[in-house]
């Protein structure tokens, strides 16, 4: 018995050091420590060269202006990576023509929010190969834009009181300077290009929901539900219905299975009041109504 404890011991430390030496290949290319999960990895890249407003309002990049690449192990040496690359709308071409050139899958171009300033396009993409040589291509697309590749220290969440907000949508997954996040993971079994994935805010298959305080009693809100395709209208007309105004439905990768649409929205009011219309469109979807932050899978 003992020896069979022992044998199992040295495969899952076998296991582990080969995704060790793969998110140390990606650590060196991005130069940061970057996050893992569940054998899953993440790099962020903020785009906080830019001061992006709607309206009078200035927002954070923790806000919807982060870049990441999610990695998942695949084999004995290779990555599946996805994520998605946040642009000006001058730097769109630059970029496609980079990720063409690295033989980097383009799986979408599109709005998340409307009305900003400046404009913002975000690049969705996805490579499959050895994790060096993968990270090395996705830092040239990163490195076509105007994006800070240097590590940057993350900012403290301010002392702000999410309390309201928590009651009704559960503990905030994160919270980044004025920047609180949720994250609801769905049910179902997820594959993507044939690869079985968690559904994980890390790689961004789960729903995500962010609040920013922008004083004086006003909260922004925006995210991203994550859904099958029968949840589609009764989400929007349920986050339509309580003042959260939809700016996006699209997909943000191919060959998914089941079939995902992501259904973007923006909206400023009373952080109770948004966090309600959030909870009630999550009424609609196979969710779990809970936050990451409690340590749970789905």
């Amino acid at each position: 018995m003992r020896t069979g404890w022992l044998a199992f011991a040295l495969i899952l430390t076998a296991g582990l050091t080969a995704q060790d030496a793969r998110w140390t290949s990606i650590r060196r290319a991005f130069g940061q420590e970057g996050e893992t999960e569940a054998g899953h990895f993440r790099i962020n890249l903020p785009r906080s060269d830019l001061q992006v407003r709607i309206g009078g309002d200035a927002l954070s990049p923790a806000f919807e202006f982060t870049s990441y690449i999610g990695f998942v192990p695949v084999g004995a040496r290779d990555v599946l990576a996805m994520g998605e690359v946040i642009l000006r709308d001058d730097e769109v071409p630059a970029a496609l023509a980079e990720a063409h050139r690295q033989g980097i899958r383009v799986t979408a171009v599109h709005n998340h929010l409307i009305g900003e300033t400046p404009r913002i396009v975000y690049l969705h993409v996805m490579a499959q190969g050895p994790a060096a040589a993968i990270a090395a291509k996705l830092r040239a697309v990163f490195a076509s834009s105007a994006t800070p590749l240097k590590p940057r220290q993350e900012s403290p969440a301010a002392a702000l009181d999410w309390t309201a907000v928590d009651a009704i949508l559960g503990p905030h997954a994160e919270a980044e300077e004025s920047v609180a996040e949720y994250v609801f993971p769905r049910r179902e079994r997820l594959a993507v290009h044939g690869i079985t994935l968690r559904s994980t805010g890390l790689l961004e298959t789960a729903s995500e929901v962010v609040f920013q305080q922008l004083g004086s009693g006003r909260v922004a809100c925006t995210g991203e539900l994550f859904v099958l395709p029968g949840e589609v209208d009764p989400v929007v007309r349920t986050l339509d219905e309580h003042g959260l105004h939809v700016t996006a439905v699209h997909q943000h990768m191919v060959d998914a299975s089941p079939p995902m649409y992501w259904i973007h929205w923006y909206a400023v009011g009373d952080g109770p009041a948004l966090a309600r219309g959030v909870a009630a469109a999550l009424l609609h979807m196979n969710s779990v109504r809970k936050s990451e932050a409690e340590g749970k899978g789905p």
